[in-house]
């Protein structure tokens, strides 16, 4: 099945800036481009929804949704902002650097995940305790705990999707020096 491509206007404009195409023409090209690029990366943080592509003859990297929208656009072997091509050791140095950070992120987050799973496990298990029970007291001490164990769960899920924003920016970063 072919894929159907569009182009984000953050794209068009990266693409406009570092390769000087068009705005008119660019979505068309970057599409050409995708068309024929290579898959060299997945992104492990958005569940494998967004992949990293490269485009050889033209020089292109693309980031590229499951979805088919182009997020993103580089020039291969140049650092962002930068005219010329990275040397080696800065390029490791970075990459290294964004690795421990990524890694650090990603055990972060990780420790907030268990958490809000034992507490979401917690609150069926009250939940749980509470079907079929008669004592009004009992069932006020249940509302009670499920009240502070919700809103706890509430607080972690919050933690959660930030920490998961951050990996996502985190594992973009990494793009220009794979």
């Amino acid at each position: 099945m072919k894929t159907t491509y569009t182009v984000t206007n953050k794209t068009i404009a990266e693409a406009n800036r570092i390769f000087g195409l068009s705005k008119k023409g660019a979505a068309n090209e970057l599409i050409g481009r995708a068309q024929q690029a290579v898959k060299v990366y997945t992104f492990d943080s958005t569940n494998r929804s967004e992949a990293v592509y490269d485009h050889y003859p033209t020089n292109t990297r693309l980031i590229i949704a499951t979805n088919g929208a182009i997020i993103g656009v580089y020039e291969i072997g140049k650092l962002p902002g930068s005219n010329r091509s990275a040397c080696e050791l800065v390029r490791s140095t970075i990459l290294r650097g964004l690795k421990v950070e990524y890694e650090r992120l990603y055990s972060q987050w990780a420790d907030v995940e268990v958490t809000f799973a034992q507490t979401s496990l917690e609150i069926a298990m009250t939940k749980r305790a509470q079907i079929g029970e008669t004592d009004s007291a009992v069932l006020v001490e249940y509302a009670k705990k499920l009240s502070e164990l919700c809103f706890e769960n509430s607080k972690r899920h919050k933690e959660r999707s930030k920490l998961h924003r951050e990996l996502i920016e985190l594992e973009r970063a990494f793009v220009p020096y794979l």
